[in-house]
C-alpha cells in the first residue's frame, strides 16, 4: 500500500545552476566579459517540482555535498515532498547558464549524481507516493524515463513527458504521453518535419502521442487533443530572464491537470504563469 497519495510526482534532475549574465553570448573562440555570477537551485526536474508548489513530490538524486543539501532544502522550503530525493557519493549535478541582455539563455549540464537515479528507485518511490500525475523529462538515464512511463501505464495514472533534451525515443514511450510537452525545436525533432508551422507540427505529433502541448515563448502555446487544436495567446511583457520558464510551465500544467482542469484550461493558466516568470529577475524567484 502507498504511504500516501500526492497530486504530482516529478521524476528528474536536480542541478546547482551557475548563472552568468553577459551583454551578448560569445562566438566560437571569443571571450566576453560577464556582468554577474549567481548560484541557485535548478535542474529541469527540480524546477518543475518547485512549480507544483505545496503537495508535489520530487524523485531524484543529489550528491552528499553542500550543493545537494542546498537544493534539497530549497525544494522542502517550497513545500515539495523530498522524502524520495536520495544522496549519492557522486558530486551533485551542475548547470552552466549564460543569460544575455535579451533574457535568452544557453545552458550546459553536468549530470553528476543525477546519473545515479535508477529505475528500481523510481518505481519504489512512485509506489510509495501513488501520484495522480507523473511528470518527467530526458535529463535522467533513459531507463528511468521508461520506468516512469511503464509505472504510469500500469497504474492508470496520467503521464506527462517533457522530452528534453531531444533524443530518439521508443514509439510506445511517446504514445504514453498525455500530454507530450515540447518547444518549437523539440516539436520539429519529434515530428520529423522541417515545417515551421505549429499546426502542421502538432498534427504530426498527434500521430505519436495522445495529446500535445507546444510552447512558443512570446508567441503563446498550441494545444492539440481530441482532434482539436487550440491556440493560446500570451501577454506581451518585458523579458528579464527566460531561464526555467519552460520548466515552470510544465510544473504548473501538471498541477492543474491533477486538480481536474481540462488541458486547454490548464495550458492557458500555465502560459500566464510562465509569462509572469520571464518578467521576474532570478533574484526575486527564490
Amino acid at each position: 500500500m502507498p504511504d500516501r497519495s500526492v497530486p504530482v510526482a516529478v521524476v528528474g534532475t536536480l542541478n546547482l545552476d551557475l548563472v552568468v549574465t553577459v551583454d551578448r553570448r560569445p562566438q566560437v573562440g571569443e571571450t566576453v566579459m560577464g556582468r554577474g555570477l549567481t548560484e541557485r537551485p535548478g535542474g529541469k526536474g527540480a524546477n518543475q517540482a518547485r512549480a507544483t508548489g505545496a503537495g508535489g513530490a520530487m524523485v531524484g538524486v543529489v550528491g552528499d555535498d553542500d550543493a545537494g543539501r542546498l537544493m534539497t532544502r530549497a525544494l522542502a522550503e517550497a513545500g515539495v515532498d523530498v522524502t524520495h530525493v536520495t544522496t549519492s557519493p557522486t558530486v551533485s549535478g551542475r548547470a552552466i547558464v549564460e543569460v544575455d541582455a535579451a533574457g535568452d539563455n544557453r545552458i550546459v549540464v553536468i549530470a553528476g549524481a543525477n546519473h545515479d537515479l535508477s529505475a528500481d528507485q523510481v518505481v519504489a518511490a512512485l509506489d510509495a507516493l501513488d501520484p495522480q500525475v507523473v511528470l518527467t523529462q530526458l535529463e535522467s538515464p533513459l531507463e528511468v524515463t521508461e520506468a516512469v512511463a511503464g509505472w504510469s501505464r500500469g497504474h492508470g495514472r496520467r503521464f506527462i513527458l517533457n522530452p528534453s533534451p531531444a533524443v530518439e525515443l521508443d514509439p510506445q514511450l511517446l504514445a504514453s504521453a498525455d500530454p507530450l510537452v515540447v518547444n518549437a525545436g523539440e516539436a520539429r525533432f519529434y515530428a520529423g518535419a522541417g515545417s515551421e508551422d505549429p499546426v502542421v507540427l502538432v498534427n504530426r505529433l498527434l500521430e505519436r502521442a495522445t495529446s500535445v502541448v507546444m510552447t512558443l515563448g512570446g508567441d503563446g502555446t498550441v494545444v492539440a487533443a481530441d482532434g482539436r487544436i487550440e491556440r493560446i495567446e500570451t501577454q506581451k511583457v518585458d523579458v528579464v530572464d527566460t531561464t526555467g520558464a519552460g520548466d515552470h510551465f510544465v510544473g504548473v500544467l501538471a498541477t492543474l491537470l491533477a486538480e481536474g482542469q481540462g488541458l486547454v484550461q490548464a495550458a492557458t493558466a500555465a502560459t500566464r504563469a510562465a509569462t509572469e516568470l520571464v518578467a521576474t529577475p532570478l533574484s526575486a524567484r527564490f
